[in-house]
């Protein structure tokens, strides 16, 4: 039998095809002769015959050659037609979905994903796929409702360690949706992902979870009052990250770990509320030897560009300045303002945003380079990870495969700042750096900095949301044993903490 059974009209009449396909299927005695021949059956059964093979092909990982004969497929079956996900359970359901999402057939994703919630309505990673599809079909309100809304009554996932080894340690792994991100977005091979973008630090080069018991909760809309997480945790794992992107979810958690003390803690919220630009402004500017670019925070909306620009300028902020829309990273909205106008085209294009205002502190080097070097700190101890030379003031590790890899003596000079910062730095310096973990109050942050023709130190960024990978140490094989430090110290204090924990 076909695998569908499309109604055809009354007065419709089988084709030709339709009755040699039918003469077929009485050969292979899965058709009773006398059966009247429907119209379409032809079309029908190449349907059939097409998603079968799509289902065969993306059980053989050839998705790119899955996702075509789906989406074909799809488009014969008529649009509105359940063919797509007609007879499948919720795995098979969860391939079909990765393969069209992987492909970038988008909205045929969207259709699976849709089912698979409705048929298991507990997975946290489909909810999620779901929600960046919604956004790159229908805008961001409507993806953010939806999974908020998901979030606020089924904030818990369970995951235990496997049968191979015991459990190293139960771990609450906290997150938060508040003004978080799940987008869809490209690879670099041209496949399609969808990933979470802003407010936290990601996991996945810092410590294996599957060794742990994980109970991961999203904070939404203030859950922790009402959902609390149960049964003994040794650890809370707090990766919220951003305090103007999960504002929020902090104040949330803030709350619950008041009212429930965990037995170990991993960057209590209370200071990572702390390290908003204008609040790492506030405490280390006066700090001797630190140099923090004066910072505000200015709210655009309602206001006209005109009346924010005069504001900005009676603070006593002199052209070139930086401005950048609050919770944003890896440079997406700054800008260096060089005079009023393009501070009021800047004002204007931010749609009512909150903005921070940076001072400009010239750092250029007498060669007429910029340099900016990064630590991580984690449970007290800095790891540097970064030393990039640049000819922009707005230095960023893209170019460390342009700019830095044409000019030997800078990679040389980032291996000798990564096996050995005080030389770079100098011992009084690097003593004032390793002082950092102790003021700001994290077991783990990251900050970017240079150091200026007074030896005082300009700091850039602090805060707990630095990306943590190994993704230049595949072209830049020097950088591996230090990313693989960052990731042993992380895992070490996590095992750390956990057995402080059960004493």
């Amino acid at each position: 039998m076909p695998f569908f059974n499309k109604s055809s009209k009354a007065d419709s009449e089988p084709s030709d095809l339709d009755r040699e396909v039918a003469e077929a299927f009485v050969a292979l005695g899965r058709r009773d002769k006398d059966a009247p021949i429907p119209a379409g059956l032809a079309k029908e059964t190449l349907i059939s015959m097409m998603f079968r093979h799509a289902d065969m092909l993306s059980g053989t990982m050839q998705s790119a050659e899955s996702a075509i004969l789906y989406e074909i497929a799809s488009h014969l079956a008529g649009v509105g037609n359940d063919s797509l996900t007609k007879g499948k359970d919720a795995e098979d359901l969860r391939q079909t979905g990765a393969v069209l999402l992987a492909a970038g057939r988008l909205q045929l994703a969207l259709k699976v994903y849709e089912q698979l919630v409705q048929q298991d309505p507990t997975s946290h990673d489909d909810h999620t796929r779901l929600a960046a599809l919604y956004r790159n079909a229908n805008g961001e309100d409507m993806a953010r409702d939806f999974l908020q809304s998901y979030f606020a009554k089924n904030p818990v996932e369970r995951e235990f360690a496997g049968d191979s080894q015991p459990s190293k340690g139960a771990i609450l792994s906290v997150t938060g949706y508040d003004k978080s991100i799940y987008k869809v977005g490209k690879r670099g091979d041209g496949s399609y992902k969808c990933y979470r973008s802003g407010g936290h630090f990601m996991l996945r080069y810092l410590v294996d979870m599957h060794d742990y018991d994980v109970t991961s909760y999203v904070v939404a809309r203030d859950n922790l009052s009402r959902i609390q997480p149960t049964g003994k945790q040794d650890l809370l794992l707090n990766t919220i990250a951003d305090p103007d992107t999960e504002h929020a979810s902090l104040i949330s958690l803030e709350k619950y770990v008041v009212g429930h003390p965990p037995a170990s803690l991993i960057n209590h919220p209370t200071e990572v509320l702390k390290t908003t630009r204008d609040g790492n402004y506030d405490r280390l500017h006066s700090i001797d030897g630190i140099r923090f670019p004066k910072t505000m925070r200015f709210a655009s909306a309602n206001v006209s560009s005109d009346e924010l620009a005069t504001a900005i300028e009676t603070e006593g902020f002199e052209y070139p300045f930086i401005v950048r829309r609050t919770g944003t990273h890896t440079a997406v909205s700054t800008k260096l303002i060089e005079h009023r106008s393009a501070l009021e085209a800047y004002i204007t294009d931010a749609d009512g945003e909150e903005l921070y205002v940076i001072e400009f502190v010239e750092n250029r080097s007498p060669e007429g380079h910029f340099t900016k070097m990064r630590f991580f700190a984690i449970d007290g101890a800095l790891y540097p990870v970064v030393h990039h030379i640049d000819e922009v003031w707005n230095v960023h590790g893209g170019n460390r495969k342009t700019f830095m890899a044409n000019n030997e003596w800078m990679l040389e000079k980032e291996q000798q700042f990564m096996n050995d910062p005080a030389s770079i730095l100098g011992d009084q310096v690097y003593g004032l750096l390793q002082s950092l973990p102790a003021m700001i109050g994290l077991d783990f942050f990251g900050f970017d900095f240079t150091i200026l023709p007074d030896d005082n130190v300009l700091i850039f960024e602090l805060n707990p949301a630095m990306r943590h990978s190994f993704d230049h140490a595949d072209n830049f094989s020097y950088l591996e044993p230090h990313m693989q430090a960052v990731s042993d110290a992380f895992a070490n204090m996590v095992d750390r903490k956990i057995a402080q924990a059960r004493g």
